[in-house]
C-alpha cells in the first residue's frame, strides 16, 4: 500500500548533514501524515508513494529549512542578554522584519555574544536513511483529530 496523506505509518530514520549523523530515531515511531510534526522539515513529503521498505533520499535545503540567511545572525554584548548565555542556549527576540525569532547562542567570546535565528539545519542538505515498517489508512476520528490513536499514539 502506498503512502498518501492522511496515512499511518510506522518507521525510524538516521539524518546525517555531510556524512555526520545529527539525527535519529531510538525506536519506531508511529506519524500520521499531514500532521507529522516530530519529523524533521523534508522527511514527510518523501515518505509519500512509498511503500514498506529501506530507503535512502536526500533532500535540498529548499525542501527542508531553507536557505541560510546571514540577516540571521546578530552580535550582542553579553549584557544586553537576559541571563548569562552558553553556546546552545535560545533567546526570543525581535527579528530584523519584526516578527519573533528564537535566536541560539552560537558564540560566547569574552562579552561578545554571537546569535543565530536561523533553523539550525538552514542551508544544509538532509540525507536520511529510513525504514517504513508499516503503512495503514488513517481512521477518520484519527484524521479529525490530527494524531494516530492506540499503540504507538494517544490514547483517548
Amino acid at each position: 500500500m502506498k503512502i498518501q496523506q492522511h496515512f499511518v505509518i510506522r518507521l525510524e530514520y538516521t539524518l546525517r548533514i555531510n556524512g555526520e549523523i545529527v539525527d535519529y530515531t531510538e525506536r519506531p515511531m508511529t506519524i500520521l501524515t499531514g500532521f507529522a510534526r516530530d519529523l524533521p522539515k523534508g522527511l514527510e513529503a518523501e515518505l509519500i508513494g512509498k511503500i514498506p521498505g529501506e530507503y535512502k533520499v536526500t533532500v535540498p535545503p529548499e525542501r527542508a529549512y531553507g536557505p541560510y540567511d546571514p540577516k540571521l545572525r546578530l552580535e550582542a554584548k553579553v549584557s544586553d542578554l537576559p541571563e548569562t548565555p552558553k553556546v546552545g542556549d535560545a533567546f526570543t527576540a525581535d527579528a530584523p522584519n519584526g516578527e519573533s525569532l528564537l535566536y541560539r547562542v552560537i558564540l560566547v567570546d569574552g562579552e561578545d555574544v554571537v546569535l543565530d535565528g536561523n533553523p539550525q539545519w538552514a542551508g544544509k542538505v538532509l540525507e536520511y536513511d529510513f525504514t517504513i515498517h508499516s503503512v495503514r489508512p488513517a481512521e477518520p476520528e484519527e484524521a479529525a483529530h490530527g494524531h494516530v490513536h492506540g499503540e504507538g499514539g494517544v490514547h483517548h
